[in-house]
């Protein structure tokens, strides 16, 4: 019997379980509070070029993901990234024309509702009702909730003791800065790793990802340790900072005709709950993503799938 199930949060997790629920007869709306897809797969496009200002890329060590992977390569939306002086046998593969478009494929068909934030959920009966921050309201059978565990927390908190196990979740943020230019920096590599006490522990030549054009940009990430401790510190100080470190590897001063800051709050899971999912206890309401399996997007990928086949098996 087909089912009315609502999903928050359009990253990967989210869709995954969107996905497998449609494609198995049951009614899916997704509610996403961004204008976008993919969660921190995300790509800005700008008038200077494209910056992946998320997941740089994603790798695969299940045969499922690497299938999926491998299918939507041939589909279009996905392709291997090889930067100069890349090492070790990993595959990084990348969304094409941008991180985003890696997601892309499990979206056709889908009902997803951008620009919607999910302020309440409550039970009524064999209903659970979710309300947006307009004062809207909908219910639903059953509802799965993919977004960051402390934002989880706080949607579920107060729903089923159950979900106060996502408290245990830590992350760590991320300031990251996007630079274009007109010319290319040659003094640069195509990315760097460092550590997570730097201002600038990641950087990538975003042009030599497949399919990005425009003028040549870098996104630069700091370390997570170091975006803690400057969290709250002004954008535009930050942004200085990460500048001034790039042109000390650049050895030389830099002048981008482009320049910007995000700030991720919930970027890199350090503590997991180790578990696909969590349930409440009438097995209406669900807990997924990243938080709970791992950091990479290969687990947020696999806590969907878990529930997944939960639902097929026990459930629905």
């Amino acid at each position: 019997m087909a089912e009315k199930i609502a999903v928050i949060g359009a990253g990967i997790s989210g869709l995954t379980a969107a996905r497998g629920l449609v494609d198995a007869g049951h009614r899916v709306t997704i509610f996403e509070k961004s204008g976008g897809t993919g969660g921190r797969l995300s790509t800005r496009r700008t008038d200077f070029g494209s910056f992946d200002h998320g997941a740089q890329y994603v790798t695969a060590k299940s045969t499922l993901f690497q299938d999926h992977l491998e299918r939507w390569t041939n589909e279009g939306a996905v392709d291997q990234w090889r930067p100069n002086g890349k090492t070790g046998a990993h595959k990084w593969y990348v969304g094409r024309p941008g991180m985003s478009s890696l997601v892309k494929p499990m979206t056709n068909g889908l009902e997803i509702r951008k620009r919607t934030r999910i302020c309440e959920i409550s039970r009524h009966k064999d209903q659970i009702t979710c309300g947006d921050e307009t004062g809207a309201t909908e219910s639903f059978t059953r509802v799965i909730v993919s977004i960051p565990s402390p934002q989880a927390l706080d949607l579920l908190g107060a729903v089923d003791p159950v979900f106060n196990r996502l408290s245990e979740v830590t992350y760590l943020p991320c300031w990251t800065a996007m630079f274009a230019f007109q010319e290319p920096i040659e003094s640069l590599p195509d990315y760097y790793r460092g550590e997570h006490n730097q201002s600038v522990s990641w950087f990538a030549r975003n042009t030599s990802k497949p399919d990005r054009s425009g003028f040549e940009t870098f996104l630069v990430q700091a370390g997570g340790n170091w975006s803690e401790d400057h969290l709250e510190d002004p954008k535009e100080d930050i942004l200085l900072e990460m500048k001034k470190e790039l042109e000390a590897k650049a050895g030389a001063p830099l002048t981008p005709d482009y320049s910007a800051i995000h700030r991720w709050r919930y970027a890199l899971v350090t503590k997991a709950l180790g578990q696909d999912y969590l349930a409440s206890s009438d097995a209406r309401i669900f807990a997924i993503g990243d938080g709970l399996l791992g950091g990479r997007v290969e687990a947020a990928f696999e806590s969907a799938r878990g529930l997944l086949d939960h639902l097929q098996n026990e459930v629905l």
